[in-house]
């Protein structure tokens, strides 16, 4: 082969190498240009997930709480009529055997949930008509204990 050709063929090589160091560049630029944009979508992903499911709370957020109200108004009444309505019941009952002699107060232990409490229940008549209080009232201890019967 001549100098010539050869020089050609070594011309052509470094060429080519030159080249082919060039498309690999090329790929590691775009490589590098895509990862960062993906990085930016993530985060925009993220920030959308954040922001719909604080919306998603915030709709909600009502619901809760009236089904939460709802429960401590239940849950109130509920008490009421196991404590002292229930007491002013036994009261009434107790009017049922008969009028209900001095003294006109009394006192009832009514255990709800365990745990006892002390009613004051007063008997007052005006005419024919009797009218019965039952009020919780820890100071209730000196006074006579309501009877079975009247």
């Amino acid at each position: 082969m001549s100098t010539a050709k050869r020089g050609r063929a070594q011309c052509s090589r470094i060429q080519r190498n030159q080249i082919q160091r060039n498309q690999i560049q090329r790929n590691q630029i775009r490589n590098s240009r895509t990862a960062t944009k993906r990085r930016g979508y993530a985060m925009i992903l993220v920030m959308v997930i954040i922001l719909s499911s604080s919306a998603f709370v915030a709709v909600h957020q009502r619901n809760l709480s009236a089904a939460l109200r709802i429960e401590q108004a239940r849950i109130l009444s509920e008490e009421h009529r196991r404590g002292p309505v229930s007491v002013l019941a036994v009261a009434c009952s107790r009017m049922e055997t008969g009028d209900p002699p001095a003294p006109i107060q009394y006192r009832y232990e009514h255990i709800v949930n365990g745990v006892p409490t002390l009613y004051r229940i007063s008997y007052s008549n005006v005419a024919t008509e009797w009218t019965v209080n039952a009020v919780p009232d820890a100071g209730a201890v000196g006074l006579t204990e309501l009877p079975a019967s009247f």
